[in-house]
Parts: structure tokens; sequence; C-alpha cells
């Protein structure tokens, strides 16, 4: 007699529905439609960062955007297809190995979306680069397994010189500008050239004899083009993928790696010998450009020397290859395309790659959720500045201070079409008794979070070389200690042929937030704008103070170094007495937030 089923029908159907996902074909179509789908809504649909003012978009949308209009990073554009190419040379290896994805590949994915959270909420694009690398692993780790991510590990490693290391610019080419330079003049002295360095400047050495004095004969100043960075990266890059392609050997291929960097700052060692060279022999105009107002107009020789940098630095790199493993190199170049062997991966445990493929797919969608539910608006903090009566935007600088008496200075229209929308300056120029003269100016960020710019990027476009930069503390007169940056810059004119007079000065500056917060280092300034955003809910309204203390005009190499220390004396004493009548302290800027508003977030 037949018996009835007990199993109710609906538990019969999930049964059945259950069997008919974990089938090896059905899983292999989930993972290839629904993890792209996952990877296309986060990182090329989802408004992520105002790349643009009061405009999101997504996170490849914005980076392509950006990178195209900077011809340094242009390089990362091509990237992504070489990441493609260097998958598809191990198809026959990938081809072959099974899906065995592991949990371990979940705090990685976790990691990455909690980098994707924020970056949506500080409004940055930084930690979505991030993301995409943790996100990227997560899904092969979790999915695929080990086994696929080492053999993908590489591409992977590879897809991070898509991402501008903008912040690595300043920090990298700082050190390297003037050691770029000092380089040179050995080189130079070597050969019998006499030259000297001061910082980044590399001039030639005075001659008593033919009456000759610093720079007569040549004058250069090492800039970030001319310090390595701009080529750096790419030529990380390059060594990257050659050492990948033509050795073999985990230590050859560091060894190339590491040796960018010394044969990147060698290739601008050479560019600046041939400078010299095109300057003695045919002329400052032929060999570098002509200065047209405070603009450079580079010379078609000055752009051909810089072609040195990359023709040094890859003749360095197929040196060492054939160094390492010379003979070898053919057959590991013949090693990569293989032809791929036939037939899909294997599923071996199904029902668990089942449970890993939905974890894949559910939390980026959890994630893009709760981004949807944070709170992005643009609220930004009060000032940390006193502002002036009867304005209020405009920062305040008292117009007398002890014995000295200050004047006030307007924006110029330079100033003007250079800050960005929304930037308060207020600019006194102060005068003691004693004849010493200090220029202070404080400048309150606009509506862009990066809308304060440092000294170190603006005073090179006007003509002046930095020495070197040193943070100081100071004990203000109130009791508060801050940090602030202290500069040494130069800057020669000739008002004369023959007639070289040179300017110093010296220049203090550092940042100012909201609630008492201040700072001397500019991307520390940038970390706890993003910090403080995410995690304390409050969006500082940066501003920048300005010390500036001009020296005595005097012929060059006929200093006085006592000047200068007298200088920064005085300085520190007229700061110690000006900074706590505009800066404000945190007690201050609560009243004045409450008083203003009910919480110190208000909109500008």
């Amino acid at each position: 007699m037949a018996t009835e089923s007990t199993q109710p029908p609906s538990t019969s159907l999930r049964t059945s529905t259950t069997h008919s996902l974990e089938q090896p074909e059905t899983l292999r179509r989930v993972a290839l439609w629904g993890l792209p789908v996952v990877l296309v809504l986060l990182f090329l649909v989802w408004p992520y960062q105002q790349w643009d003012y009061n405009k999101r978009e997504s996170i490849l949308i914005g980076w392509g955007r950006w990178v195209n209009k900077q011809s340094d990073w242009q390089f990362c554009l091509v990237v992504p297809l070489l990441v493609g190419w260097l998958v598809w040379l191990r198809r026959d290896e990938l081809c072959r190995l099974p899906w065995q994805g592991t949990w371990r590949g979940l705090p990685l994915l976790c990691l990455g979306l909690f980098f994707y959270w924020v970056g949506y909420k500080a409004n940055t694009g930084y930690p979505g680069f991030l993301a995409v690398q943790c996100v990227l692993a997560g899904f092969i780790l979790l999915v695929a397994g080990t086994a696929w991510m080492r053999t993908v590990f590489f591409a992977w490693l590879f897809l991070l010189f898509t991402w501008p290391m903008q912040p690595l610019e300043d920090s990298v080419a700082s050190p390297l500008r003037p050691r770029t330079a000092a380089m040179a003049a050995a080189v130079l002295n070597t050969v019998g050239v006499p030259a000297m360095n001061e910082g980044s400047a590399l001039q030639s050495a005075p001659d008593a004899a033919r009456g000759l004095l610093i720079g007569d004969g040549f004058s250069l100043d090492v800039d970030a083009k001319c310090s390595g960075i701009n080529s750096l990266f790419a030529l990380m890059m390059i060594s990257a993928l050659l050492g990948y392609l033509a050795l073999k050997r985990p230590r050859a291929r560091f060894i190339l790696f590491v040796c960018a960097v010394p044969l990147a700052v060698a290739g601008n060692v050479v560019r600046l010998l041939l400078l010299v060279a095109g300057t003695k022999l045919f002329g400052s105009d032929f060999a570098v450009g002509r200065h047209i107002g405070e603009h450079q107009e580079m010379s078609f020789y000055h752009t051909f020397a810089g072609f040195a940098v990359f023709g040094i630095a890859l003749t360095g790199m197929f040196a060492l290859c054939w160094l390492f493993e010379g003979r070898e190199m053919k057959a590991n170049l013949q090693r990569h395309g293989r032809p791929a062997v036939g037939g899909a991966c294997a599923i071996p445990q199904p029902r668990r790659t089942l449970a890993q493929l939905l974890a894949a797919l559910v939390l980026p969608l959890a994630v893009l959720g709760v981004c949807a539910g944070t709170d992005i608006g643009f609220h930004v903090a009060a000032p940390g500045v006193r502002l002036k009566p009867g304005d209020s935007k405009q920062p305040y600088l008292p117009l007398s201070l002890g014995d000295y008496q200050g004047r006030e200075f307007e924006m110029t229209a330079a100033e003007k079409n250079l800050l960005d929308e929304g930037v308060k300056l207020s600019r006194d120029v102060y005068a003691s008794v004693a004849g010493r003269q200090i220029m202070a100016t404080i400048i309150v960020s606009g509506f862009e979070k990066r809308s304060l710019h440092r000294p170190e990027v603006c005073l090179p476009n006007q003509g002046w070389t930095v020495t070197d930069r040193t943070p100081i503390s100071l004990q203000l007169a109130d009791g508060r200690e801050i940090s602030l940056m202290m500069m040494r810059i130069f800057r020669d004119v000739e008002p004369r042929p023959g007639e070289r007079i040179r300017s110093r000065a010296i220049n203090f500056y550092w940042y100012i937030g909201a609630d008492g917060t201040s700072c001397a280092d500019h991307y520390e300034h940038i970390f706890l704008s993003y910090y403080d955003a995410v995690f304390r809910n409050l969006q500082h309204r940066w501003a920048m103070a300005s010390i500036f203390v001009p020296l005595p005009e005097q012929r060059v190499g006929q200093e006085d170094p006592l000047q200068e220390l007298g200088a920064a004396e005085d300085a520190r004493a007229f700061l110690a007495q000006l900074v706590p009548t505009f800066m404000l302290t945190k007690a201050e800027w609560e009243a004045g937030s409450k008083a203003d508003g009910a919480s110190p977030a208000i909109s500008p």
C-alpha cells in the first residue's frame, strides 16, 4: 500500500530550491553575474564623493575624471587593463583550480566595507580606493579560496598602482629635492665644475680670483618636477611589471622594485647636469627657459632633458634584470601565456560555497543601505579664530600690539582668483619702533575641505626657495602651547646685470580647527578633518595662520647669519603675544557656538 509523504509541501519546495542553488553550474552563474553587479553598484554607480563641489560621483568615475586631468598620474589609467592582462596570462592555472572558499576572507571583506563607509561619511576617496582592494581580496578568498588568491596575488597587488598617491608627492618630494641637488653638486665638483647647494638650490660656487659670486655661472632650483617624484611612481610600476615578467626569483624582483627609487633620482641628477651644461654653453634662456612674470616657460632643451629620467632608469632596470638572470630572461618571458586547459572549475563543497557566495552578495548591499541612512549633509563647525566685530566672516587681527603698529592689506585680485570659493583672508603688516617688520596672515577655509594651500606649494610659485622646514613649539602668553612649522626661504633677484641680491625670510605657519584644535603639519590637519568628521561628527572649518618675517636684502655671498637668529627670536616673542588675540580657546569656541545656535556644528 502506498504511503503518503509526511514532509510538508513548503519544506519540499525549500529543499528543492536549495538543491537547485547548490548545483555547480548555478553557483558559477550566480557568482559570475552577481559579484560583478555588486562591484558595479559599489564602485561605479553609487555616488560616493564630492569630486567637484556639491556633486557626488562614484569612486571610479571620479577617479577617472581626476586622473585624466593630471598629466603626472595618467599612467594610472592603463593599470586596470594591465591587471586584466595579468589575470588572463594565468587563465590556465585558474581553470584547473577548484572553488574552495575560506571564511578567512570574511574579515577582509568586512574591513573593505568599513573603509568604504568611512570614505563615504568623510567624503574622501582614499578610503574608497583601499575598499576596492580589500573587497576584491575578500571576494576571491571567500568564494574561490586561498589557491586562487595565490595565483592572482601579483595582479591584485599591482592594482595598487591604479590609485594616485597624491599625498605622497609632497612627503616624498620634499626630502628628494635637496638630496638631488646635493648629489648633482658633488658630481660637478668631482669633474671640476665648482658648485654648491643650499636646500633645493643648485648654484655655481663663488670664485674670488675671477670676481664671480654665488650663482653667476648657473643657478637652478630643483622644484617638484625635477625631484623625481613625478616619474617615481610610474617607474616603480614599470619595475614591478618587468620583474614579474622577466625574473623568477622573488629576491631579484624585490631588489629591482626597490632600485626604482635610486634610479629615478639618478636620472634626475643627470637631468640637472644636462641643464648645467646647457646653461654654461648656451645660456639660461636656452637651457632652462624664460621667466614671464611668475610663470616659468620651459625651453625645448629643458623638456628634452626630462627624458633623461626615464632613459637612465629604464637602462638601469634592464641591466639589473640581465645581471640577475641573464640568459634565463627569454625563458622566463615565455612561461607566461600558456594555452588554457578546457573544463570548468570544480566546486567540491557546494553548500558551503553557496553560504559564502550569499555572504559576499548580501554584506555589500547591507552596507549600501547603511550608507543611504548616513547623514552626509554639509554642516561645518564655526572656525577656531576670532572674527571681526560687525563682519562675521572676516578673521580678526589687532591693529596694534605692544611696540608694533599694524596696517591692513586687502586681498589682491590675483589671490582672489587663486583661492577657492568662500575663502576669507585678513592680513596686517606690523612694524616695531626698532624697525622689525612682520606680516601676519589668517586664511579661513571655504566650502571645500581642501581649500587651504600649504606655503611649501605657494612660495616656490612666487620664486622662493625653501631651505628647510622644522616643527617647533611655542609657549603663548595665556599659558597654552602650540606647534608651528618654521621655514627658512630665500629668493635671488638681479636688479642690474652682474649684481645679484638675495632676499631671505622666515615663515611660520600652523592650522587652527574647531574646539581649540591646532596642528603644524598639513597632513595631520587632513587626518584630523576626516577622523573628527567620521567618529566625532565634527566637521572643522580650518584656518591657517602664516607669519612672514623678511630679512634685510644683501648681496649674494655676504649674508649675515646673526640676522636670521635675531629675526626668529623677535618673531617668537611677537607670536606669543599675537596668537591669543585671534586664536580661540576651547571654552571660547564652545561659548560662541552655543550663542550662535545651540550646537557647535552650524552651517557657514
